[in-house]
């Protein structure tokens, strides 16, 4: 099988040599690199340019899914393989990934997951890659949702991907992919090394507009008939969802705090709020120790406010400015 392995770039000069370092450092060597390089403004396209692959430049940025589709039009291999340009893969990844379609012909598409490691050891990037591993190890084996970092599909069954998504296009994509019953493996063994670095402001950025993004699929697809049938959307399980809403109702009692009934409701939401992502935090606990977990439970819950904006944010302006 030979890969097409294409890399969507916008001023990624601090992670791109990483990231083409470890695709050239495959044990596979039967694939071409296809950089698409969204008119970049720092020296991406000279580094690309240091490598044995074909360098795209686009007019504009038009956002990842038109790089992403652009980068397909070019392509000869069979399996088509998108990376992040934050990413590094392992030597074995491209072997895992064939062995997965070979193993299964009606495979659509293979996706993975966030290694648990960072190269960056302050608090903010270590808890959203211990996150994000977290999320997606307790998913199922086959799911309806792509993760960007790493995507393989199989040429024939290629649809492309929802330009007018800013991001989350690969979780909309999914999602089609689930309307024409195709299989999508989530192989945990597909771990990627992430080197994006993230503050306080960068997590809260990102934890605003990754779920207002979802809320544009969600209506799209009838995200409600999957949180009653299967008590997940995507990758967003039920108990996440209900944790959202325990958070504003927590603040809303908060601000009753003198009255006896409230401090009693405020109690019980906490409690509530804890059991429900108990798991979590032994897990954090487990991998950074009982300070990083302390941490987590008051960021957790800060998080949670800010995602649960997204959501109403994308809602109403999806609903109201867009889809109607």
């Amino acid at each position: 099988m030979k890969f097409s392995i294409i890399v969507p770039v916008y001023d990624s000069q601090d992670t791109l040599r990483d990231c083409l370092d470890s695709i050239f450092s495959s044990e596979i060597k039967d694939f071409e690199v296809i950089v698409v390089n969204a008119k970049s403004t720092d020296k991406s396209a000279e580094i690309a340019k240091r490598y044995p692959c074909r360098l795209i430049t686009l007019e504009e940025n038009k956002g990842a899914a038109f790089s992403r589709n652009i980068g397909k039009d070019n392509a000869n291999g069979e399996l088509l393989v998108f990376i992040d340009t934050d990413v590094a893969i392992k030597k074995n990844t491209l072997g895992l990934i064939a062995e997965s379609f070979r193993e299964d012909k009606g495979l659509a598409a293979v996706t993975g997951i966030l290694s648990k490691e960072s190269p960056h050891k302050d608090f903010f990037t270590q808890y959203k890659n211990l996150y994000m591993h977290y999320i997606f190890k307790r998913c199922p084996r086959y799911v309806d949702f792509l993760y960007g970092s790493l995507i393989a599909i199989r040429r024939d069954y290629f649809l492309r991907f929802d330009e007018s998504f800013k991001i989350t296009d690969d979780t909309e994509l999914g999602q089609r992919y689930k309307k024409l019953n195709k299989k999508i493996l989530l192989n945990p063994e597909l771990e990627v090394v992430h080197f994006k670095k993230y503050d306080f402001k960068g997590i809260i950025k990102n934890d605003f507009f990754v779920p207002f993004w979802w809320a544009k699929s969600f209506m799209l697809h009838n995200g409600y008939k999957d949180i009653l049938r299967k008590k997940r959307f995507s990758h967003t399980r039920m108990n996440q969802i209900i944790s959202i809403v325990v958070s504003y109702l927590l603040m809303i009692s908060f601000l009753f705090w003198n009255k006896s009934w409230a401090r009693v409701f405020s109690f019980i939401l906490l409690l509530i709020f804890f059991l429900l992502n108990y798991d979590f935090f032994t897990f954090l606990r487990r991998e950074r120790g009982l300070l990083f977990s302390i941490k987590s439970i008051i960021f957790t819950y800060l998080d949670m406010l800010i995602m649960g904006l997204g959501v109403l944010a994308g809602f109403i302006y999806f609903n109201v400015f867009v889809i109607s």
